[in-house]
C-alpha cells in the first residue's frame, strides 16, 4: 500500500501533486494512503469543484506549517513511503519570514521523515538559486555555482545545503522548477496575462521587462507533479542517505519575446 505525505498540498504545486497521486491511485489495484497538509482549507484555496472533490478523497489536514507540534501530528500515525515537501512561498517577504517558513520548516520535515523512517524525501526548491553565467544560451546544469538573486532564493540555497548535511535523513531528491505555468498559477505567467488584458482595455502597449532575447525556461505544473512522484519512487530504491538534484524545465527554447508573442496571440 503506497503511502504519501504532501506538505504544502493546497498551493499551486501541491494541488497538481494531489491530482497526479489520485490519478495514479485510481488506475491501481492497491490501496493508497494519501495525506495532504497545509495552512488553508481546500474550499478556501480557490480550487475548482472537481479539485475540491479530489481533496475530499484524501486525508487532508489543515494547520500551521510553522508548528513543530502540527507537523509531528501530520507524520505521527503512519510510516510514510514518500514525503513530498512542496510548500510554496510568496516573493517580497522578509529574511526572517523565509528563515522560519522555508529553512526551519524544511529541516523539521526532514527530521520527522527520518524519525518516522520514510523511504524517500522530495524537496521542491527553485531555479532562482543560480547566478548568471557567461553564455545566456546555455542551460544551467545541476552542479553550476549557486548565487541567489533574491532573499527567497538565498534561503532556498541555504536550505538545500542544510538538507544535504542532515544526519540520518531518508534518501533525498531536490527539484528546482523553472518558471512554472498551468492550472492554479497566480504569480508566474498569469500576471502577464492580466497585464495584457489591462493593456487591451486601455488601448496601451504592454511593457515587457528585460531584453527580448532573455532565456525564460518554463515547465508545466503537471510535469513538476509527475517529477515529484517519479523521483520519490526512484530514490527510495537507492542506498540510505542517497542524494540527487534535478533542474526541471521543458525542452522549449523560450525567450522573453516568444513568451510575449504567445500572450499577444491570446488577446489579438
Amino acid at each position: 500500500m503506497p503511502s504519501v505525505l504532501v506538505v504544502g498540498s493546497a498551493n499551486f504545486y501541491g494541488r497538481a501533486v494531489i491530482q497526479e497521486l489520485c490519478a495514479q491511485r485510481d488506475l491501481s489495484s492497491d490501496t493508497w494512503m494519501i495525506r495532504g497538509v497545509d495552512k488553508v482549507l481546500p474550499e478556501l484555496a480557490l480550487f475548482p469543484p472537481n479539485v475540491i472533490k479530489l481533496f475530499e478523497s484524501v486525508d487532508y489536514r489543515m494547520g500551521n506549517l510553522r508548528s513543530a507540534e502540527f507537523l509531528e501530528q501530520a507524520f505521527g500515525d503512519t510510516q510514510w513511503d514518500y514525503v513530498i515537501n512542496i510548500a510554496e512561498y510568496k516573493f517580497g517577504q522578509t529574511a526572517a519570514v523565509y528563515e522560519q517558513d522555508v529553512r526551519l520548516m524544511s529541516l523539521e520535515v526532514a527530521r520527522l521523515a527520518s524519525k518516522y523512517k520514510a523511504k524517500a524525501l522530495v524537496h521542491v526548491s527553485t531555479a532562482h538559486v543560480f547566478k548568471p553565467h557567461g553564455s545566456p544560451n546555455t542551460p544551467h546544469a545541476e552542479d553550476d555555482a549557486m548565487e541567489a538573486s533574491n532573499e527567497l532564493a538565498a534561503t532556498h540555497v541555504r536550505t538545500e545545503q542544510d538538507l544535504q548535511m542532515c544526519k540520518g535523513r531518508p534518501p533525498l531528491v531536490i527539484l528546482r522548477p523553472a518558471l512554472c505555468y498551468g492550472p492554479g498559477d497566480r504569480q508566474n505567467v498569469v500576471p502577464m496575462l492580466i497585464s495584457a488584458q489591462i493593456s487591451r482595455a486601455t488601448n496601451q502597449p504592454m511593457p515587457i521587462l528585460w531584453d527580448k532575447d532573455l532565456r525564460v525556461s518554463t515547465v508545466h505544473v503537471a510535469d513538476v507533479a509527475r517529477a515529484c512522484i517519479q523521483s520519490a519512487k526512484w530514490i527510495a530504491t537507492q542506498n540510505q542517505e542517497s542524494f540527487a538534484v534535478f533542474n526541471l524545465a521543458d525542452p522549449g527554447d523560450t525567450t522573453n519575446a516568444k513568451l510575449a508573442n504567445a500572450v499577444a496571440q491570446l488577446f489579438n
